[in-house]
């Protein structure tokens, strides 16, 4: 039933939409092209195989994939997009997906499978399978969108896959605001849920995920004020019912918010809200900045709008920048603090300092260096004290980063020499709590390219080190990585890419040779097919760690261009 509703709403938006087109102005559609495509189509078919190992994908694949763009008399504009797959068979969700979302003047209309954010904490760029549109006339900000979040997943029998398995979800998200540009103020609502029988589940596994019900109300707004400053503020409150099937006897918590949310969805003891907000203020003048964030996320904190939320924080965060010397040096950063438990229900709370340098300088017009440093600082204390002695741990992750860069441009020749060396610390401050995460990391690297401007060859070397080092192991490996690229007549590109390592770990001092083969050959402006060859021939010398084993893959595709 759902899915006719979905139909049905589809069909109405391309109904309402039609007058629009029929009523633009008609004045000069005689000298323009009643339909014009654009955009791009391509194929792969991807084989693979291996030695030694057992294989990490299937032996042969294929994808198609396409983003056309039709335009009707230059006014009217259907983007199209799909991607269709075998691997549909396996995947959880739908990787076969197929939408478009046309678009005339100040409205858009969205059908198939399409991904729209409203804002970050209600409606934040999950896709769903359905219809909607947006509309921008003058000053207002109006959206709407219903369908499917997510479909069914039942477990497989026979392969035991599919678990957990996820319920079909359906549900709808509206926003409605006024403002353009960087000021603007909009509301916006999600409400979705899992329907508890899309799926049928041996007792066994009934209960291991619960059919849930969600209604997130939010509401974002920017204003740019004395031509300088930006003021932005997103709040925004989620009413979460874990298992919408438990009993409705049992009352919920005694919330405002949730008893008036009762009225438009399930609500019972396993109902509980959330709150999440974010307000900033920047400055910006000529070439300085300055940006001041405060961002707060409930413990839990979720929306059937979103896939994925950092909850349990609350940071600060300063975020100073600006150039000098006429833009030659440019100097960023940033400072934030953090901490989790705000409900003050964990046994441990941590506290975070997270700092971070930038500078850029332009020495000369060949010569320049950048220049980075961050600074992560965890401390854990814990609240309730179990033990006679409470303990304090203070961790420290720290990363300098230094890349010299020469460059040298002629008509004739392009010379590019980049050197960078990284050094990463992670380290326990009371060594006598954590005497073994202590972990050190070099990473090192000099790179040469030149090209040939007139002939369009490039040749590139570049010298590689890095070395992982704890009190319990220590893996790394140096080598070298050549590689040439050649364009002949414009049409047919032939690159090669080879690199050889050798292990620094006595356990693990064996050779890996990786090797890349392109070829790329444009028959016609709209027609280009190309081969791409790689291997890998893993050669251990302690096969008590690690086995030899090789490793290739071939892709062979085909691109057409309107």
């Amino acid at each position: 039933m759902a899915k006719i509703r979905a139909g049905v709403f589809v069909m109405v938006m391309w109904v309402g939409f039609l007058p629009a087109t029929v009523a633009q102005n008609l004045e000069g559609l005689g000298q323009q092209k009643p339909m014009t495509v654009s955009g791009s189509l391509s194929a792969r078919a991807i084989f693979y195989g291996a030695n030694g190992i057992a294989n990490r994908r299937e032996p042969f694949s294929y994808i198609l994939t396409g983003n056309p763009v039709l335009s009707f008399y230059n006014t009217l504009v259907v983007p199209l997009s799909f991607t269709y797959s075998e691997q549909d068979r396996a995947f959880r969700q739908p990787f076969n997906q197929f939408g478009m979302s046309p678009y005339y003047k100040w409205l858009k209309v969205h059908a198939g499978y399409r991904n729209i954010t409203f804002s970050q904490f209600t409606l934040a760029g999950h896709t769903f399978l359905g219809g909607g549109f947006e509309a921008n006339p003058g000053m207002l900000r109006a959206g709407f969108i219903y369908g499917r979040f997510n479909r069914a997943t039942p477990v497989d029998t026979l392969s035991k896959t599919y678990q957990p398995y996820t319920y079909a979800n359906f549900g709808f998200a509206a926003k409605i605001g006024v403002g353009k540009g960087s000021n603007f103020i909009d509301a916006s609502v999600v409400k979705a849920h899992d329907v508890a029988n899309s799926v049928t589940l041996p007792a066994n596994l009934k209960g291991a995920v619960t059919a849930g019900e969600n209604l997130v109300v939010g509401l974002n707004g920017q204003v740019r004020f004395l031509k300088m400053f930006t003021y932005s503020l997103e709040v925004a409150t989620s009413i979460y019912t874990r298992d919408r099937t438990a009993e409705s006897n049992v009352p919920p918590a005694n919330d405002g918010m949730i008893k008036a949310a009762g009225k438009y969805m399930v609500t019972n003891a396993t109902t509980e809200r959330y709150n999440a907000w974010q307000t900033s203020i920047a400055f910006q003048q000529n070439k300085t900045s300055v940006r001041v964030q405060y961002r707060r996320v409930d413990p839990d904190y979720k929306s059937m709008g979103a896939y994925f939320f950092n909850n349990d924080l609350e940071n600060v965060t300063v975020a100073p920048g600006t150039a000098l010397l006429k833009g030659k040096l440019r100097v960023s950063g940033s400072i934030g603090f953090q901490h989790d438990n705000l409900n003050k229900q964990k046994q441990t709370t941590s506290h975070r300092v997270i700092s971070s340098a930038n500078v850029s300088a332009d020495i000369t017009e060949r010569l320049g260096v950048d220049f980075s440093y961050s600074n992560y600082s965890n401390t854990q204390q814990r609240r309730t004290v179990l033990l006679q002695d409470s303990f304090r741990i203070v961790q420290v992750s720290q990363n300098f980063s230094l890349t010299p860069r020469y460059i040298v441009a002629t008509e004739k020749r392009v010379h590019a020499l980049v050197v960078s060396a990284n050094y990463n610390l992670f380290s326990s401050v009371d060594k006598s709590v954590d005497t073994n995460s202590d972990t050190k990391a070099y990473n090192a690297f000099v790179n040469y390219q030149i090209t040939l401007v007139p002939t369009n060859l490039t040749l590139s070397g570049s010298l590689n080190y890095t070395d992982v080092k704890s009190a319990s192991f220590e893996q790394g490996n140096y080598g070298l990585t050549l590689g040439v690229n050649k364009i002949f007549d414009n049409k047919l590109t032939a690159g090669w890419n080879g690199s050889f390592l050798k292990g620094l770990n006595t356990q693990n001092d064996g050779l890996i040779l990786n090797q890349s083969l392109l070829l790329s050959y444009k028959v016609t402006k709209h027609h280009t097919f190309g081969v791409n060859l790689s291997y890998i021939n893993n050669r251990s010398q302690q096969l008590t760690y690690a086995p030899s084993y090789s490793e290739w893959k071939g892709d062979v595709n085909y691109r057409y261009i309107f």
